[in-house]
Protein backbone atom coordinates (compact mmCIF):
# COMPACT_ATOMS: atom_id res chain seq x y z
CA UNK A 1 0.00 0.00 0.00
CA UNK A 2 1.28 3.43 -1.14
CA UNK A 3 4.14 5.42 0.14
CA UNK A 4 5.72 2.47 -0.24
CA UNK A 5 7.75 2.71 -3.30
CA UNK A 6 7.23 -1.03 -4.94
CA UNK A 7 3.08 -0.51 -4.05
CA UNK A 8 1.11 -3.01 -6.44
CA UNK A 9 -1.28 -0.03 -6.77
CA UNK A 10 -1.55 4.16 -7.57
CA UNK A 11 -3.70 6.26 -5.57
CA UNK A 12 -4.80 9.48 -6.15
CA UNK A 13 -5.01 12.82 -4.12
CA UNK A 14 -8.21 11.95 -2.24
CA UNK A 15 -7.24 7.96 -1.51
CA UNK A 16 -8.57 6.56 -4.44
CA UNK A 17 -6.72 3.83 -6.26
CA UNK A 18 -6.01 4.99 -10.17
CA UNK A 19 -7.32 2.88 -12.94
CA UNK A 20 -4.36 1.91 -14.31
CA UNK A 21 -3.82 -1.52 -14.49
CA UNK A 22 -2.13 -1.81 -11.10
CA UNK A 23 -2.79 -4.23 -8.73
CA UNK A 24 -2.36 -7.62 -7.04
CA UNK A 25 -0.10 -9.75 -9.49
CA UNK A 26 -0.85 -12.82 -10.58
CA UNK A 27 0.33 -15.75 -13.04
CA UNK A 28 -1.26 -18.73 -14.91
CA UNK A 29 1.78 -20.77 -13.13
CA UNK A 30 3.59 -19.31 -9.80
CA UNK A 31 6.86 -20.26 -12.04
CA UNK A 32 5.35 -17.26 -14.61
CA UNK A 33 5.78 -14.38 -11.07
CA UNK A 34 8.83 -12.95 -11.32
CA UNK A 35 11.93 -14.18 -8.85
CA UNK A 36 11.24 -11.44 -6.33
CA UNK A 37 7.48 -13.22 -5.54
CA UNK A 38 8.13 -16.38 -5.34
CA UNK A 39 9.40 -18.43 -2.09
CA UNK A 40 12.94 -18.52 -1.83
CA UNK A 41 12.26 -22.24 0.01
CA UNK A 42 10.83 -23.19 -3.86
CA UNK A 43 14.35 -22.92 -5.31
CA UNK A 44 14.56 -26.65 -5.58
CA UNK A 45 12.00 -26.47 -8.38
CA UNK A 46 12.59 -22.76 -9.55
CA UNK A 47 16.22 -21.31 -9.18
CA UNK A 48 16.62 -17.76 -8.77
CA UNK A 49 13.51 -17.62 -6.80
CA UNK A 50 13.96 -14.52 -4.21
CA UNK A 51 11.22 -13.31 -2.53
CA UNK A 52 10.40 -14.16 1.55
CA UNK A 53 9.80 -17.27 2.51
CA UNK A 54 6.75 -15.76 4.47
CA UNK A 55 5.08 -15.55 0.88
CA UNK A 56 3.06 -18.41 -0.77
CA UNK A 57 1.87 -19.40 -4.29
CA UNK A 58 -1.97 -19.48 -4.46
CA UNK A 59 -4.14 -20.71 -7.38
CA UNK A 60 -8.06 -19.55 -7.75
CA UNK A 61 -10.14 -21.27 -9.89
CA UNK A 62 -9.58 -24.12 -12.41
CA UNK A 63 -10.69 -21.99 -15.63
CA UNK A 64 -9.02 -20.37 -18.56
CA UNK A 65 -6.19 -17.09 -17.64
CA UNK A 66 -7.55 -14.92 -19.32
CA UNK A 67 -8.21 -11.10 -19.31
CA UNK A 68 -12.16 -10.06 -17.70
CA UNK A 69 -13.67 -9.95 -14.45
CA UNK A 70 -13.06 -11.62 -11.36
CA UNK A 71 -16.48 -10.85 -9.45
CA UNK A 72 -18.66 -7.49 -9.51
CA UNK A 73 -15.84 -5.77 -7.66
CA UNK A 74 -12.38 -7.26 -9.46
CA UNK A 75 -10.62 -8.07 -12.36
CA UNK A 76 -7.89 -9.67 -14.45
CA UNK A 77 -5.62 -7.47 -16.80
CA UNK A 78 -2.95 -9.20 -18.39
CA UNK A 79 -0.04 -7.82 -18.90
CA UNK A 80 0.59 -6.64 -22.78
CA UNK A 81 4.20 -8.42 -22.88
CA UNK A 82 3.22 -11.56 -21.19
CA UNK A 83 -0.20 -13.04 -21.49
CA UNK A 84 0.31 -15.71 -18.75
CA UNK A 85 0.88 -12.71 -16.33
CA UNK A 86 -1.35 -9.61 -14.85
CA UNK A 87 -2.78 -8.38 -12.22
CA UNK A 88 -5.97 -8.47 -10.33
CA UNK A 89 -7.68 -4.98 -10.20
CA UNK A 90 -10.62 -3.44 -8.99
CA UNK A 91 -12.93 -3.02 -11.78
CA UNK A 92 -14.62 0.41 -10.17
CA UNK A 93 -12.45 3.54 -8.90
CA UNK A 94 -12.99 2.91 -5.14
CA UNK A 95 -10.70 3.83 -1.96
CA UNK A 96 -7.89 1.41 -1.37
CA UNK A 97 -9.33 -0.26 1.68
CA UNK A 98 -12.37 -1.29 -0.26
CA UNK A 99 -9.99 -2.49 -2.98
CA UNK A 100 -8.02 -4.61 -0.10
CA UNK A 101 -11.35 -5.59 1.35
CA UNK A 102 -12.23 -6.99 -2.11
CA UNK A 103 -9.16 -8.90 -2.69
CA UNK A 104 -9.63 -10.59 0.92
CA UNK A 105 -13.19 -11.56 0.62
CA UNK A 106 -11.84 -13.70 -2.52
CA UNK A 107 -9.37 -15.45 0.24
CA UNK A 108 -11.92 -18.16 0.32
CA UNK A 109 -11.79 -19.40 -3.04
CA UNK A 110 -7.80 -19.85 -2.87
CA UNK A 111 -5.72 -22.18 -2.13
CA UNK A 112 -1.60 -22.76 -1.76
CA UNK A 113 -0.24 -24.36 -5.16
CA UNK A 114 3.87 -24.91 -4.80
CA UNK A 115 4.05 -28.04 -7.09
Amino acid sequence: MPPNPNADIDLDESGKVILNGKGMSVAENWRDLPPHLIPMRLRSRLPGAAGSDRLACFVHGSGPFHEGPINDRLALVLKAHNTRAGNVVPSRLDEVQSFQDDLAATRSEWSIEES
